[in-house]
């Protein structure tokens, strides 16, 4: 058995951009799976071998691991499910695609970076109004985070879109990180569908120009 960190996982991922050599990234990873002993999930370590048979270009391999991640039920990051949609879109399965990503929107996920994640799916596959819905969903979250302090009551902040009640945070640090991705991609969205700028542009535009 072994014992494999984040950081592991890390610099082989940081070599892998170094040589480009996925297959044999997806290769390692996927032995490391079979005999990860602590430190990290064995569904994680399946869930990044995943993602490197994808970027090999194999995405029938990547559903493989991305299932078997999903049926491990370890600990991983964001929802495996949105990278397996991914795979299977590429696979010409669609119905199944979306039967996946209707799940997840079933789940209400409180992690921003899932919204993200299947905003981004969603574009790539041509379908700018469900990724504009999926960033917009997706920063609803991150701003309740930050402007909800935890405690539930007649003050709650309601989102910019809807009006609904914002959800209680979880680690609202964390999730501001995801903020600029999702209004940016929600924007490539909007000029897609030839929509006008509206208040979450006017945010992305105050984050930008923080930035600078």
């Amino acid at each position: 058995m072994t014992h494999v960190t984040e950081d592991d996982l890390d610099d082989l991922e940081f070599d892998t951009l170094r040589t480009g050599d996925h297959i044999s990234a997806a290769r390692r990873l996927s032995e490391l799976a079979e005999a990860v002993s602590g430190g990290v999930s064995r569904a994680n370590v399946l869930l990044r071998a995943g993602e490197q048979w994808q970027h090999a270009g194999d995405h029938a391999r990547a559903a493989e691991l991305y299932r078997r991640a999903l049926e491990d039920g370890g600990e991983v990051y964001g929802d495996p499910r949105a990278y397996l949609a991914d795979a299977l879109f590429e696979l010409g399965r669609g119905d199944e695609a979306r039967a996946l990503v209707e799940q997840i929107r079933a789940d209400k996920p409180r992690d921003p970076e899932v919204y993200r994640a299947v905003a981004e799916v969603l574009y790539a596959q041509g379908d700018a109004s469900g990724a504009h819905e999926w960033a917009t969903s997706g920063a609803d979250v991150v701003l309740a985070l930050r402007d909800h302090a935890g405690v539930g009551g007649p003050d709650e902040p309601r989102s910019l879109a809807t009006g609904s009640l914002a959800p209680a945070p979880d680690d609202a640090a964390l999730a501001e990180d995801s903020l600029e991705a999702l209004l940016r991609l929600r924007y490539r969205a909007r000029i897609d569908l030839g929509r006008a700028e509206d208040d979450y542009d006017a945010l992305l535009d105050d984050l930008l120009k923080n930035d600078a």
